[in-house]
């Protein structure tokens, strides 16, 4: 019924969430409500408190009005107990929060703690001052909303009292230990960052670079942890086999925000029914060790292991994940060199039409140039023709007439023999100029610029003559057979 009535006030449908707010405020109602919404609706309070006006009341006797409420009649949509956005709800001006933050870089944690109207800028400056890691090379992650960016005020992110994240530095190198580790120098080298991160790592790559993922849960107030570390996991044949063929990754449960965290986390990523399986699990039951392997379409839980094992039996396990694992990963190595196959045939394919295509296209681009040129080449030869024959035309008409033989002036009868074998007759006057002779040649095409005029014998070129002189002078009279050859 608490379950129920959070998610009814808070409009979270997600019950695995709802439960880990509640868990959080130890299934306080009104306390995890006011973990929620403080910060657009103001504190839960009680008709009585609303109406005293005191907003200086410790908020244990707002919670404890609110409880009391709630435990005499079951919850409506008109009982004010729990829904802080029904109309009899009295708001009251919110005051600000303070909200915990435990930072984890590399083997140091700190804790923070801030209003809510503070910043992301202010947590990341507290840290340079704490860690010596300058802020613009510092990552803050593990916001529920995902990345943020440090102007983003607390507030706006609704975040629960307890938070926990982390802080990764990328582009300075880790320092060498001086020091032993805890269990000793000889332990599995675990994957740096997100859940999320970790099982890209291992099930999102080739076929053949794919690797199961191990989740290892670690809880301090176990009697087991201890053994399990120092003999199991610093063992070198596990430490070697876990490097070989793993993605480890490992998450601190001793801490009720932190396994809270962690149920969120493999509820979104491997399910509730994971999430649920490691919220059966009993402190002195831990530590374990979930060995997850990546699937086409969800994530798989093959195994896992307890605290309570022995190195054989560890190594055993292992290996026999690893076995459903080979088995899976040649299949997924088949299909995807089929369809990497498949894809190179339809690359080749679709290159190959394009070489066709542009080939088409450069063919039909030439013949459309070629095609252009030719108009271009038959307009000007047409305007050429057009001109030539106005000229020609303009010519003929500019001839004097042909006179007759009995006009009773000197009369020279020319007689001229084309480059084609036909002849060209005409009377004219002796006293005509040679240019009237040219014009009435280019009359009949053969104009003086391409074509010369010749005497037979002895051979002389007419068209070098001045234009001005008679056809007297030139010594054309009274007859003469020219001939026309074209020009070099």
């Amino acid at each position: 019924m608490i379950l129920a009535d959070f998610q009814a006030c808070t409009g979270i449908d997600n019950i695995a969430e709802a439960i880990t707010l509640l868990e959080l405020n130890n299934w306080d109602l009104v306390a995890a409500i006011n973990g929620v919404i403080p910060q657009e609706n103001g504190i839960l309070q009680s008709q009585s408190e609303a109406t005293a006006h005191t907003p200086s009341a410790p908020p244990s006797s707002a919670s404890a009005s609110a409880t009391a409420s709630s435990s005499s009649s079951p919850p409506s949509s008109s009982s004010p107990a729990f829904c802080p956005v029904q109309p009899s709800r009295h708001i009251v001006e919110r005051q600000s929060r303070m909200l915990n933050f435990r930072v984890e870089y590399r083997q140091r944690s700190i804790e923070v703690v801030l209003e809510d109207a503070s910043t992301v800028g202010d947590i990341k400056t507290i840290l340079e001052t704490e860690l010596q890691v300058p802020v613009s090379k510092m990552q803050l992650k593990g916001w529920k909303s995902g990345d943020v960016s440090d102007s983003t005020v607390l507030q706006s992110l609704h975040l629960p009292k307890n938070n926990s994240l982390y802080v990764l530095t990328p582009d300075i190198a880790p320092l060498a230990s001086t020091s032993q580790s805890r269990y000793g120098d000889c332990h599995p080298v675990f994957y740096i960052g997100s859940l999320e991160a970790a099982s890209q790592e291992a099930f999102y790559g080739k076929a053949r670079d794919r690797k199961l993922l191990a989740i290892y849960l670690h809880n301090d107030e176990s009697v087991l942890s201890n053994v399990f570390c120092s003999q199991m996991m610093c063992a070198d044949s596990i430490v070697s086999y876990l490097s070989q063929n793993f993605i480890t990754w490992a998450w601190d449960v001793t801490k009720e925000a932190n396994k809270a965290r962690l149920l969120t986390m493999c509820t979104r990523h491997f399910g509730s029914v994971v999430a649920q399986t490691i919220r059966t699990y009993k402190t002195d039951q831990f530590p374990l060790l979930l060995i997850v392997m990546g699937k086409r379409t969800s994530n798989e839980v093959l195994n896992v292991i307890q605290g309570n094992t022995t190195v054989d039996e560890l190594m055993m396990r292992l290996m026999g994940a690893m076995e459903i694992f080979s088995a899976q990963q040649q299949e997924d190595i088949k299909d995807e060199d089929e369809r990497e196959a498949r894809e190179m045939v339809k690359r080749e394919q679709d290159e190959a039409y394009r070489l066709s295509l542009e080939a088409d296209r450069k063919k039909r681009e030439a013949q459309e140039r070629e095609e252009a040129e030719q108009v271009r080449q038959e307009r000007i030869r047409k305007e050429q023709e057009e001109e030539r024959e106005a000229i020609r035309l303009s010519l003929e008409q500019a001839l004097p007439p042909e006179p007759k033989e009995d006009d009773g002036e000197p009369i020279s009868k020319l007689r001229i023999r084309t480059p084609s074998g036909e002849f060209l007759e005409r009377r004219f006057l002796g006293s005509c100029k040679l240019q009237v002779l040219f014009d009435f040649v280019a009359s009949k095409g053969y104009p003086s610029d391409e074509f010369k005029l010749l005497t037979t014998f002895p051979r002389r070129n007419i068209t070098q003559l001045d234009p001005a002189w008679s056809l007297l002078e030139a010594k054309l009279f009274p007859q003469e057979t020219l001939f026309l050859e074209a020009k070099e």
